[in-house]
């Protein structure tokens, strides 16, 4: 399905330096689901730095992976280690390695968390996309997203193990995607500026959660322990004086 916020990703297209590739790249931003354009890289607002929350800040999480790719394939030494098409079907990677983050529309609406095995399914739409490009190039892009999550890479709950990278493409898109999440590294967007902190009404600074997980924590306190459920209660939180506190922050 499209959607008009995929304009975001126009100015990573025209880094491409094969045509085919970079058809092959539309046809799989074609596939990725209404909500990614709509959500933070983060479920729960922890583990990203600010430009990757909120409304398109898994999209712009996903642009940065793939300007750091292509910072990397400016040097050289780097450069050199990769062929023009693998270069190429890296940033294909990278555009779809979190397509599939809360999964397809329909889960993402049963559950908005992350799924452990996003890698995986993301993988597995891009493995859909045959006839754009030879077999071995699909699966060298499907091969390198169920690896991006690097040595975070076991779920203990579910028993789920995704693969180590291991090879150099693997490897290379795992990096990317490390910078990427680092809260101390800001990348800058045309149109977006990161919010700044405001200093809060006094009775915001003072209301305590009387419900929910946080029970007994200050609001302040959550807003900065926890941003994704301070997002989440915006949206879903209507009683009051909660609502009127929350629009404060």
């Amino acid at each position: 399905m499209g959607n008009e916020k995929s304009n975001l990703f126009e100015p990573l297209l025209e880094t491409f330096e094969n045509p085919d590739i970079k058809a092959f790249a539309r046809a799989c931003i074609h596939t990725i689901p209404n909500y990614f354009w709509d959500v933070g890289a983060s479920s729960t607002g922890k583990y990203h730095p600010k430009y990757a929350l909120g409304d398109l800040g898994l999209a712009r999480h996903t642009c940065a992976v793939v300007r750091f790719l292509n910072h990397i394939f400016s040097i050289d030494c780097y450069r050199n280690d990769f062929t023009a098409r693998e270069r190429d079907l890296l940033r294909v990677a990278g555009l779809m390695h979190d397509s599939r983050k809360s999964g397809s529309d329909a889960d993402f609406m049963k559950n908005k968390y992350t799924r452990f095995q996003h890698p995986i399914l993301a993988a597995d739409v891009v493995r859909k996309q045959k006839g754009l490009l030879p077999e071995e190039e699909i699966a060298l892009v499907a091969d390198t997203i169920e690896a991006h999550m690097g040595q975070w890479n076991k779920d203990w709950r579910s028993g789920t193990v995704l693969p180590l990278p291991k090879t150099k493409y693997q490897k290379i898109l795992h990096l990317a995607d490390y910078l990427a999440s680092r809260k101390d590294i800001e990348v800058l967007f045309s149109g977006y500026e990161t919010p700044q902190p405001v200093k809060p009404a006094a009775e915001t600074e003072e209301y305590v959660f009387d419900f929910g997980k946080h029970r007994g924590e200050k609001l302040l306190d959550v807003a900065k322990s926890d941003p994704g459920y301070i997002a989440w209660a915006k949206e879903n939180i209507t009683r009051e004086p909660i609502q009127s506190l929350l629009a404060q922050l």
